[in-house]
């Protein structure tokens, strides 16, 4: 049994999914008056009063547990970039996502590049427990081993290369030279040819004199 919370966090996931809000009632369980309510909220349509008199570290808790970004937040508060990231990480913390304030201060300068990651990852359908067990090992134990394989068989491939470039100058040079052979061959039956037939006209000569 879902809470209340966990039921809007829900609602909110599926809209942000592109979700009709009769597919988030089969889905949540909810009427379509409540879904409706907080999709407004969701969309900035129905803030409530109460909250405008809130602070704005309160009203950017609330903007952040509704899915907006933190340009969203910044721009609705009026804020500056390094309150909008302090309340961010406040909100985490708030949600006991201790790490992701430690991770995003280690990954800020190159977050495009694990972006890139997540989505390659997903879009190959690997977000599931045995995939993502499966990358760590890979790059924990196995990586360096297998970058140290791939350099070794690349390494490999081109002196392979290199052999086969060898063998078939080789094979060229001796396809010339059994061509040489061959008409040579054929220049030697020649002129066996020819003496055989000199011999056999001289033969014949021969026959005729005696007669």
């Amino acid at each position: 049994m879902l809470s209340k919370i966990e039921k809007e966090e829900l609602v909110v996931k599926l809209y942000q999914e592109s979700k009709t809000i009769r597919q988030i009632a089969e889905i949540a369980h909810m009427s379509f008056g409540d879904i409706g309510k907080i999709i407004k909220r969701i969309d900035g349509q129905d803030i409530d009063t109460s909250l405008s008199n809130k602070s704005k570290e309160s009203r950017a808790l609330w903007l952040f547990q509704n899915g907006k970004r933190p340009i969203d937040v910044a721009i609705e508060l009026d804020i500056s970039y390094n309150e909008v990231i302090d309340l961010q990480q406040e909100y985490w913390a708030l949600k006991e996502l201790y790490e992701l304030p430690l991770i995003y201060q280690e990954v800020k300068h190159d977050f495009d590049y694990f972006i890139k990651l997540f989505k390659l990852v997903k879009k190959n359908k690997l977000l599931n427990k045995r995939h993502i067990l499966k990358i760590l090992r890979y790059a924990g134990h196995d990586l360096p081993s297998l970058e140290n394989k791939i350099r070794k068989l690349t390494s490999d491939v081109i002196e392979l290369e290199c052999q086969k470039k060898d063998l078939n100058n080789t094979i060229m040079l001796q396809s010339a030279q059994l061509f040489d052979l061959g008409q040579t061959i054929i220049r030697y039956q020649n002129a066996i040819d020819e003496n055989i037939a000199v011999g056999l006209n001289v033969s014949n000569k021969d026959l005729n004199i005696n007669n």
